[in-house]
């Protein structure tokens, strides 16, 4: 039994050390930080193929960043985020290539002790960029889910249902790990799974039809360290979920899907801190949303690291997290999907 323990336990502590951060909202100025879409591989074009179904109108965009102590990485992030949507939206774009329109950048933060909030309030914004405060530090799935819920409120009160699938919202991390080039690839399997001929009787019988969610697998080499990590913490879940999740990635951060869809999935989640991406996912697989995957290049930022006692506890919290999710969503039932 306690071999078992420490199988299940060393690749959960180590896969935390990437994201060690949120945890202690810590991290060192990282003046090197460039551009996602140019600090990475350089083949990468910003050119965009066609997207499938052009006869559509192009979708809303709102990219959601949750953020906690953020206060030296926010702004090269922000710029970033919009200098990719202004470029897509430039004059010389070929307009049957348009990724979407309306895009909106809305921050949460998570109760930052530092200047975060001002950062992001007092930055140069050529696009609606906008913050949502909490009180308190609250976990980056509270975060989100009270993003989510913003953005859902703000919504034209005459918008009808069909309004808010052609909303689509992004996930995104406030150190900027995941590059926007995979956005267009992203958004046509979206509307694959939200299309018409995809939407399935069982899914219309569960009042499903026109939602979706496609997330990032982020591209570790298998025989690097993180990949092995990242392999072995993936092993974790899937023993204590069962395979219910239908990813392979549970953790990656950039994901797109419909307004609805995620209003539905972040609405009362149990798990408001880091395993809350588990949760969101057996969430969409009791609701039967479809799922789909984009194989996507990630850089993870420099950031400072907490200390073998910090890593230690939070490990134990998130396996103790994902069986308490298995416990009452499967077991006794005491989890329910209230909408």
């Amino acid at each position: 039994m306690r071999l078992k323990r420490v199988v299940l336990f060393i690749p959960l502590t180590i896969e935390l050390q990437g994201t060690s951060s949120w945890i202690l909202g810590r991290f060192r100025p990282t003046s090197s930080l460039q551009l996602p879409y140019q600090r990475r591989n350089p083949s990468l074009s910003l050119s965009k193929p066609p997207i499938e179904g052009t006869d559509r109108e192009p979708p809303r965009l709102v990219i959601l960043i949750p953020a906690y102590n953020e206060e030296y990485r926010i702004e090269s992030t922000l710029k970033c985020y919009q200098d990719f949507l202004l470029h897509s939206l430039s004059d010389d774009t070929d307009t049957t290539c348009l990724l979407f329109r309306e895009p909106e950048i809305v921050v949460v933060d998570d109760g930052s002790l530092d200047a975060t909030l001002q950062v992001v309030e007092n930055f140069p914004a050529k696009i609606p960029i906008r913050t949502v405060a909490l009180e308190e530090n609250s976990g980056k799935g509270a975060a989100l889910a009270r993003g989510v819920q913003d953005i859902f409120e703000s919504s034209d009160s005459s918008s009808t249902e069909s309004d808010h699938g052609d909303t689509y919202i992004l996930t995104q991390d406030a150190d900027g790990s995941g590059d926007l080039i995979y956005l267009n690839g992203m958004l046509n399997k979206l509307r694959k799974l939200t299309s018409c001929e995809n939407n399935t009787t069982e899914a219309a019988t569960n009042g499903v039809t026109g939602q979706g969610l496609v997330i990032g697998n982020r591209n570790y080499e298998l025989f690097s360290s993180r990949g092995i990590t990242r392999w072995g913490f993936q092993t974790c879940v899937r023993i204590i979920t069962s395979d219910m999740l239908r990813v392979k990635d549970s953790q990656c951060g950039y994901k797109l899907m419909t307004l609805k869809t995620a209003k539905d999935l972040y609405k009362n989640l149990h798990l408001k801190g880091w395993s809350h991406d588990v949760e969101v996912l057996f969430r969409a697989n009791l609701l039967n949303i479809p799922i789909d995957e984009t194989r996507i290049e990630w850089e993870d930022m420099d950031g400072s690291k907490i200390t073998e006692t910090g890593i230690v506890k939070v490990s134990l919290e998130m396996l103790f997290d994902i069986i308490r999710l298995r416990w009452n969503y499967s077991i006794v039932k005491s989890w329910k999907l209230d909408l």
